[in-house]
């Protein structure tokens, strides 16, 4: 089959748009032929490489899977677990201590291919009035912004701020935020992205670049948000903080801008803020989410579709920041 492994860390041409030897599906798993894989984040840390983990190389990216299975059209929950554990008996296999993303960094190689092995387990029938171009989009950014919604009580008459209204997790939750009956404020850098930010029709845009995030957010909600859905990591946590209410709370999901950051402590316990940690939702939010979708018609806006030879260009313009929504690979 044709994929994109990359056989060493390191820059983006270190994809290889090659011939690679198809999956074989061990015990519990099922072949998925691949029509398109979801670009992220999640492939651009995996293919550089995180201190402190190894995976085995050679290693294809790709968390966000569309395709056919036993004739049947699929998408694939694209996290693992033991499936023995209390967690994993409970329902809450995200918590696993074996918990692994298939395409991350982990030994489960992704979508960017056009054949990848899953667990049967993992494998969601897509009804018939969810496009595949929609559904690609929703088992990692969408699912995430979903777990932090719903653990954070994003409900009618809530506040939510959401950094970078162009990302992934920045569009779902505007979204899905205002979908669940809240109020959703966001951030942008420029003005091409702030026309991106209007067509999804959050409650107020912030220029990060030109106005002082915390201060904007006092001027529409002088007590402060409710919630803060922070993607970003060490640059925005101490705004993240100083824009909460008191007793508001603060969702983190990445650290684009870095893993260590600094916290004002005494602003942090004065103001009784709550923070919790999230990573994607499990198999049954995941289900659960595709309903919300179809029900309330929601539909991700793409921003490109690039061929799977081409994803060398794909990961390259997400890096650079210049994409406006989701990027795609056609695999098929």
């Amino acid at each position: 089959m044709k994929a994109v492994p990359f056989f060493e860390h390191g820059p983006v041409d270190v994809l290889q748009y090659c011939e690679f030897p198809d999956p074989v599906a061990g015990k519990g798993q099922v072949i998925v032929d691949v029509e398109y894989c979801g670009v992220n984040h999640l492939d651009i840390w995996t293919r550089i490489g995180i201190s402190g983990k190894k995976i085995k190389l050679p290693h294809i990216c790709g968390c966000d899977i569309v395709g056919t299975a036993k004739g049947q059209r699929v998408m694939v929950y694209p996290g693992f677990s033991c499936g023995k554990c209390k967690y994993c008996q409970s329902g809450h296999e995200n918590l696993c201590s074996e918990f692994a993303i298939i395409g991350g960094m982990s030994d489960w190689n992704g979508g960017y291919a056009e054949k990848v092995a899953v667990p049967v387990r993992n494998v969601i029938t897509i009804p018939k009035t969810l496009k595949s171009e929609t559904a690609v989009t929703l088992a990692v950014s969408y699912l995430v912004a979903w777990n932090m919604l719903k653990a954070n009580g994003a409900d009618k008459g809530k506040t939510i701020l959401v950094y970078g209204a162009t990302s992934g997790v920045g569009m779902a939750t505007i979204q899905l935020g205002k979908a669940l009956g809240a109020r959703v404020i966001t951030t942008v850098s420029n003005g091409k992205k702030r026309e991106f930010a209007e067509k999804l029709c959050p409650h107020h845009i912030i220029d990060r670049t030109s106005q002082n995030i915390a201060d904007e957010v006092k001027k529409v909600i002088p007590a402060g948000v409710d919630i803060v859905i922070d993607h970003v990591g060490a640059a925005t946590w101490p705004t993240s903080i100083a824009a909460l209410r008191q007793g508001g709370r603060l969702a983190v999901c990445g650290m684009t801008s870095g893993n260590d950051a600094m916290v004002p402590v005494r602003m942090f316990y004065t103001k009784q803020i709550v923070m919790t940690g999230a990573q994607l939702g499990t198999n049954a939010q995941l289900q659960e989410l595709i309903r919300f979708i179809v029900r309330k018609k929601i539909k991700p806006v793409i921003d490109s579709i690039y061929s799977l030879k081409d994803a060398k260009q794909a990961q390259s313009k997400m890096e650079a920041n210049l994409h406006l929504g989701k990027i795609l690979l056609k695999c098929k």
